[in-house]
């Protein structure tokens, strides 16, 4: 008897199994962090293979927007799943009645807003005036989530030159594509010592040390205010000021760098290209007054910006 069982259990054991059914069970909650769903991401295979792989791989629908959920209903996913999929197909389907979604993002807050312009305002001190800059904005920026990928932010000063300006614009780019621009209106502030007068000067009066002291002022609301005080003592005052006035270089006369009939070098800037040429200027011109040059060379009349003693520059 032993033998014969011994037999028949080898026998059964050689048989083919019957194909064991792809287990597919729905989660109650799921994260993406791309525009689509897919039934890999709301669902767990109890097996690897390809066809597993290959429902995986299968788009459900849309993602909400970054930082935002939805609600799935399985049955509408399985209808959905079931058309795509043969009758024979041995696919059992269980699990979350349905599906919280969430899709992941990058939240920009407001200190990464305020760091950004901060960042800006740093890459750009290389053209402004020696000063303390900061930006404080006038109501406190709302934060916002974009989506995940390669972030780009471009800033952008409602005003050239920066100073002055109450707002910046903020250009959000994912993966080369803008997803959001907002602006923040503020006050820019550049604090920097510049030339006060102490005393009532009048005008035609040259400018001693005793005269004049340094203070610290915001630059945003100043013209063309002296930073430097060998620029102008020695100089003479075109026009009275009172005590407290903050020195303005239009009010200084400043010789010309250039006279007239004065054989001038020309430096001519082109993107990348820079080149020289010699001229003769037609009129006297001072410090980036722009001015009026003959080119020896074409016997051309060319417009010029006075930035140096003898030195101008031409702009293509």
């Amino acid at each position: 008897m032993l033998k014969l069982l011994l037999l028949l259990t080898a026998f059964l054991g050689s048989l083919p199994m019957p194909a064991l059914a792809l287990e597919i069970t729905f989660s109650a909650s799921a994260e993406v962090s791309s525009p689509f769903v897919t039934l890999g991401d709301i669902a767990v295979f109890d097996k690897k293979t390809p066809l597993s792989n290959a429902l995986a791989s299968q788009r459900i629908g849309h993602a909400p927007a970054a930082g935002e959920s939805i609600t799935l209903d399985t049955n509408n996913v399985i209808n959905k799943l079931r058309q795509s999929l043969s009758q024979n197909s041995d696919i059992r389907l269980s699990g979350s009645p349905s599906i919280l979604l969430k899709r992941t993002g990058i939240t920009i807050g407001p200190s990464k807003i305020e760091s950004s312009i901060a960042a800006y305002i740093e890459t750009q001190k290389a053209n402004l005036p020696q000063a303390e800059y900061s930006f404080v904005p006038y109501d406190i920026p709302l934060p916002f989530v974009i989506p995940t990928g390669k972030l780009d932010l471009e800033v952008i000063s409602a005003k050239p030159g920066i100073i002055g300006t109450k707002r910046f614009s903020l250009v959000y780019k994912v993966d080369g594509k803008i997803i959001k621009n907002i602006s923040v209106r503020g006050n820019l502030k550049a604090m920097a010592h510049v030339a006060v007068l102490t005393q009532n000067v009048k005008r035609n009066t040259i400018l001693h040390p005793d005269m004049v002291q340094m203070e610290s002022k915001d630059l945003s609301t100043l013209r063309t205010p002296c930073t430097n005080l060998r620029e102008v003592l020695g100089k003479k005052l075109i026009k009275s000021q009172r005590t407290g006035s903050v020195l303005d270089l239009s009010s200084i006369d400043f010789p010309p760098l250039v006279q007239k009939g004065q054989l001038v070098k020309i430096l001519i800037n082109h993107n990348e290209l820079h080149l020289t040429a010699t001229g003769i200027s037609t009129m006297n011109g001072k410090q980036d007054q722009v001015i009026r040059v003959k080119n020896t060379g074409s016997k051309k009349i060319v417009f010029c910006r006075v930035i140096a003693p003898g030195l101008v520059e031409v702009k293509i």
